[in-house]
């Protein structure tokens, strides 16, 4: 059985609850082609034609009753050609061949295609010699690819809530269609609090640091496909929170920050939240990013991520981005991360509680199998740990102890983002 630490959600639970509570948008647009990478599809694609269209040929070769083959004395004369675009007209000649290009129709009547290495030709190709080994073991069919053995007109080649790839573009083109309907992208401001922070560009002052987080959630919402408006650095200020939260949440969908969520003082944006909406959910049973904050501001959805670097990294590409890749209508399995089992390659102990994740890599080990490394520190501070990783390891609330060879979840980053 699973300990959570009392006054903790599970990430499982905040996302079922968050998903039926965050309602998924119905503001589509149609778009060309070449503006759908990345884009949540809204519609199913319908073939409308076959792929292959007619029966074509595997190979460069020669196309051919089998029948004639077999009864042919090694010679075979070479009735004409078959490119793709410009098929062979009539049927293949009894005892005759047809030499054919790749993707070129099959001509009416050839039951196989001999392919070009196993034949000889004269200089002019009008007559081509076959040995008795290539006869013996030709098929019929043989180098063939039927009309509609990749998909047949009707077929539903896309399905809504699909995030799109450069193939499923690809396969939208070669059903003639030039345009898709996706979903438009969620407008989200950004902005960080802290007034220890300062602009990257600008001086450092004596004991600040500069903003990292602003440029972590714009990059993470972009490669989500979001619209982004930089509301830049925040003072730690009540007024000053209330006037920027109330004047984004009537012109965006959502509201998006790090910093302010936790209980110290300076920490302003739950009261703030308070004060002008509602807040449905916080504080998450993860490591990293527990002060995890979820809430409304009339119909604008506010999330509150941590300040520490990494947990605004992974609690963004956890929960967040899955949230609001649900909000523009994918499907689930298209929110939830790639996870892999992996031989753990460390050794790791801790409490019981929360669900946690490590920053790690996959090597090859001595034996040439591949295992996952855990960063030296769980330090959610160190930005470089994020650099360094190509993924995470998943510790479950129960797991107290990892040893070197247990079977470890991994998570690629490049499954994430």
């Amino acid at each position: 059985m699973q300990t959570i630490k009392p006054g903790l959600t599970k990430l499982s639970d905040a996302l079922d609850i968050a998903f039926s509570e965050v309602a998924v948008s119905n503001r589509i647009e149609t778009r060309p082609l070449t503006e759908c990478y990345g884009a949540v599809l809204r519609e199913d694609v319908i073939a409308t034609v076959s792929v292959p269209s007619v029966d074509n040929s595997a190979m460069d070769g020669y196309a051919m009753r089998l029948a004639d083959l077999q009864a042919a004395a090694g010679s075979i004369s070479v009735a004409g050609v078959s490119l793709a675009g410009h098929p062979f007209v009539g049927d293949v000649p009894s005892g005759q061949a047809v030499r054919i290009a790749t993707g070129a129709a099959i001509p009416d009547g050839a039951d196989c295609v001999i392919i070009q290495e196993n034949v000889t030709a004269n200089d002019d190709e009008t007559i081509i010699e076959i040995g008795e080994d290539v006869v013996g073991r030709t098929r019929l069919h043989q180098n063939i690819r039927w009309a509609g053995e990749d998909i047949k007109s009707g077929d539903v080649v896309l399905t809504a809530g699909s995030v799109l790839r450069p193939q499923d573009i690809a396969i939208a083109a070669g059903q003639g269609r030039g345009t898709l309907t996706v979903a438009k992208p969620l407008s989200v401001a950004v902005f960080s609090t802290g007034d220890e922070l300062a602009k990257p560009g600008d001086p450092l002052p004596a004991g600040g640091i500069y903003d990292s987080n602003r440029f972590a959630m714009i990059g993470m919402l972009k490669d989500y496909g979001c619209e982004v408006t930089d509301l830049g650095l925040l003072a730690d200020d009540f007024d000053v929170l209330s006037n920027a939260l109330g004047k984004a949440s009537k012109t965006h969908d959502v509201i998006m920050t790090s910093g302010g969520v936790s209980v110290g003082k300076a920490d302003l944006l739950k009261p703030v939240v308070d004060k002008l909406g509602e807040i449905t959910a916080w504080k998450l049973a993860i490591k990293p990013g527990k002060p995890l904050m979820r809430g409304r501001i009339g119909d604008c959805l506010v999330i509150g991520l941590p300040g520490n670097p990494v947990s605004v990294l992974v609690s963004g590409l956890l929960f967040v981005m899955p949230l609001l890749r649900h909000a523009m209508g994918a499907k689930p399995s298209q929110t939830a991360p790639v996870r892999m089992p992996v031989k753990a390659g460390f050794e790791f102990s801790r409490m019981a509680g929360r669900r946690e994740w490590l920053r790690a890599r996959l090597v090859r080990n001595d034996d040439g199998v591949f295992e996952a490394v855990a960063f030296s520190s769980t330090s959610s501070g160190m930005l470089s740990s994020m650099v360094w990783a190509e993924g995470l390891i998943e510790i479950a609330e129960d797991c107290t102890q990892v040893r070197k060879g247990d079977d470890v979840m991994y998570l690629p980053l490049r499954g994430l983002q």
